[in-house]
């Protein structure tokens, strides 16, 4: 019996994030406040399907002592997990919150090297988890050593076991995952102007670019906009999200959110505008943590009640 989302994070890290008020290069500061976290895309998912009551495996690779205070970490939030030792240690990322000018600053480490050896022992691993899965998220920059074409390989193991996948990643792994035609994509409008050669600026783009990621096999395709919401398109339906205005303290993780809120609804065969919906809350109620996936039930369920959907036709 299927019954979990199982989501990949090939490069986790340690989120560290620090508050400096006035922040700006070439100055020494002292931080007004530090949180760590287990970090990476599919881990922010799973975190977020974990709040949500569905239940989820996280996988990737995992290496060095970053890697075990990841692994302790999510025990201690009880996500289950079921990484691939690697040789060589974990990433970490930095995030500086300029709490005065509410700039964001990320540095971000390349991650660790794979061997094949390890690739290989990821895809078995992957191919196990696959069987008992009801979607599989892949989600998150790939690791060096892999090919570009890591994420098109896992698409489509996933297809050879009837297994939809969500692609959420960037650059030439994602213009060759997309090449596979995975079953969903949840690019921001950023991401859709470095995959389409296009603006994505009005809703009016958005809208174009949902259709031609269609016409190119994509089943469904939802894009992000920030502040300004977001549209999901199946085919049959178009509809766009609205959120309230809230006091953000962070967008780092709010996709992922995002998507844990979609699939969510998605697999308890809920209408295109109810998904959408718990998406938007979910992404929304992100945005007030510096910790990404941290969300709380009230502010959830307060943000959901207070998002206007409307539908665009087709």
């Amino acid at each position: 019996m299927k019954q979990y989302i199982l989501t990949i994070t090939l490069n986790p890290a340690i989120d560290k994030t620090v508050s400096v008020p006035h922040f700006c290069p070439g100055r020494d500061f002292r931080e007004t406040a530090l949180s760590i976290s287990a970090g990476g895309k599919g881990i922010n998912v799973s975190r977020v399907l974990k709040h949500l009551g569905t239940a989820t495996i996280a996988s990737g690779f995992l290496g060095g002592p970053n890697g075990a205070y990841i692994e302790a970490q999510l025990k201690r939030e009880k996500i289950v997990q079921s990484f691939c030792r690697i040789k060589f240690n974990t990433r970490m990322s930095l995030t500086i919150l300029d709490t005065h000018s509410r700039a964001i600053t990320r540095i971000l480490e390349r991650g660790p090297m794979v061997s094949k050896s390890e690739i290989t022992a990821f895809k078995k691993n992957y191919s196990r988890l696959l069987r008992q899965a009801l979607l599989v998220v892949l989600s998150g920059r790939s690791i060096p050593g892999a090919s570009d074409s890591l994420y098109a390989e896992l698409i489509e193991i996933a297809k050879r076991n009837a297994i939809p996948a969500l692609l959420d990643t960037s650059g030439k792994p994602y213009a060759r995952g997309l090449n596979t035609k995975p079953w969903m994509i949840k690019p921001n409008a950023k991401e859709v102007e470095a995959i389409t050669g296009e603006k994505a600026t009005s809703l009016k783009n958005i809208q174009a670019a949902a259709l031609s990621f269609r016409k190119r096999g994509i089943s469904l395709v939802a894009i992000t906009m920030g502040s300004r919401g977001a549209l999901v398109y199946d085919g049959t339906e178009m509809l766009v999200a609205r959120p309230p205005s809230v006091d953000v303290k962070s967008p780092v993780g709010c996709g992922d959110a995002f998507n844990a809120g979609f699939l969510a609804t998605f697999i308890r065969k809920q209408p295109l505008s109810q998904c959408l919906r718990l998406a938007v809350a979910c992404g929304t109620a992100n945005a007030l943590s510096v910790n990404p996936g941290f969300i709380t039930t009230a502010t959830r369920k307060k943000i959901y009640s207070s998002i206007t959907i409307e539908n665009l036709g087709f």
